[in-house]
């Protein structure tokens, strides 16, 4: 399941860092500037990722994990391929909202690995699955260089085909673990079960935690942006940067999860469980504050500095696993992918905001979009403290009992 899970994950997102290195080439047959067709495209695609964590905020897909993910992939699937036959570029932004929806697939497996592992192991299981994201990106950049010659849309074509393939093998041999599944249906039969996941503090804490993660990964693109126009790097230097750090936030995610599997070793309550995860994720929003001074310090001095401190940033990574990991200990059985979900929406929120908010502080200056990067990601350790300390629903009897 892990290597499905993780299969599909990285088929599913190589359009993201694929349609950026593309976007020149594309940007040139539609006759639009460059920045344009980036602020269009790009703010689309950040504010689909939002969108995506809305349909599963009920647990409706808690039954039918397959057909999350089908529709998740559908969505990025069916743009790719029509990107080369349109000349349109609203239709193109159109498009890239929907493959934002791709995202929508990590909250499903949260829930459906969270059958097959214990909650001291879910951080591993998921710490593949969500490397997979940077491993797409890395596959995306690597398949556009190999493609380069035939041109952007061979690689729309080829990279489309990739992603049928993953999903057509995830849906043959994926499975639900029995037990689990019994177990959510009859806890999804009693009453405590129809409690609005919204009345939920802890849901409105808990996505707030991720917020830092996902703003530094969704304006994360102007990195590269940056490395251009002000480091005066050369494209080939920049394709070779995202490649190092698409490499780098797998190994990271792996390397996350493991230490935050290991830090719950031991911890005999949820709580305990919870709080272990919530330290790893301060860890990375320090190390990830870090990056973002970096890069306007010393960041543009050097090729090999400018790779450092990508992989720096990378360490986005290593917050996600611990974070996808908490959900099936933050709730009880009958709100775990609702709260998935819920948890996936209010944190991603931050991806068309910080988009917007970036885009926007450019026109007065560099410096200010990786000082509010910074800034965001350190208010972002108090937030941790305060989800160490707040009641968890899962602990709470008036839920429990939906369990």
């Amino acid at each position: 399941m892990i290597f499905l899970t993780t299969l599909v994950m990285a088929c599913g997102f190589i359009p993201m860092t694929m349609f950026g290195v593309a976007l020149g080439g594309i940007a040139k047959t539609f006759g639009v500037s460059l920045t344009k067709m980036s602020l269009y495209t790009g703010d689309a695609f950040a504010t689909g990722i939002f969108a995506a964590f809305i349909p599963g905020h009920s647990g409706w897909f808690d039954k039918r994990p397959k057909v999350g993910v089908t529709i998740s992939m559908l969505l990025a699937i069916v743009p790719q391929l029509l990107f080369p036959v349109t000349s349109s570029l609203w239709l193109v932004t159109i498009l890239r909202f929907c493959q934002g929806f791709v995202i929508m697939q990590l909250a499903v497996f949260t829930f459906q690995l969270s059958g097959w592992f214990r909650p001291a192991e879910r951080g591993i299981s998921l710490g593949f699955t969500v490397g997979a994201i940077a491993f797409g990106g890395f596959l995306g950049g690597m398949l556009t260089n190999a493609l380069a010659p035939y041109g952007w849309k061979a690689t729309m074509y080829a990279s489309g085909l990739l992603m049928i393939a993953g999903l057509v093998i995830y849906l043959i041999f994926a499975k639900d673990a029995p037990s689990f599944m019994k177990q959510v249906m009859e806890a999804k039969a009693k009453p405590a079960a129809h409690v609005s996941i919204w009345r939920q503090p802890m849901s409105w804490i808990m996505g707030l935690v991720q917020v830092p993660m996902v703003w530094v990964l969704f304006t994360g693109g102007f990195v590269s942006l940056y490395a251009l126009k002000v480091g005066h790097f050369s494209s080939h230097q920049v394709g070779t940067l995202n490649i190092v750090m698409g490499f780098s936030g797998l190994i990271l995610s792996v390397v996350g999860a493991w230490l935050g599997d290991l830090a719950c070793k031991g911890q005999t309550t949820n709580r305990g469980v919870v709080n272990a995860r919530l330290k790893m994720i301060i860890i990375g929003n320090i190390l990830m504050a870090l990056a973002a001074i970096l890069l306007i310090t010393v960041g543009r001095s050097s090729f090999d500095a400018l790779i450092l401190v990508g992989i720096l940033f990378e360490f986005m990574w290593f917050v996600s696993p611990n974070y996808w990991a908490t959900p099936g200990v933050v709730y009880p059985t009958a709100l775990m992918g609702a709260g998935a979900f819920a948890m996936g929406l209010i944190s991603n929120a931050a991806s068309p905001v910080g988009s917007f908010a970036s885009t926007a502080i450019l026109s007065m200056g560099w410096n200010g979009v990786f000082v509010l990067m910074a800034i965001i990601c350190i208010i972002g350790i108090p937030i941790c403290i305060w989800a160490m300390k707040y009641p968890l629903p899962s602990e709470d009897p008036r839920y429990t009992q939906a369990s």
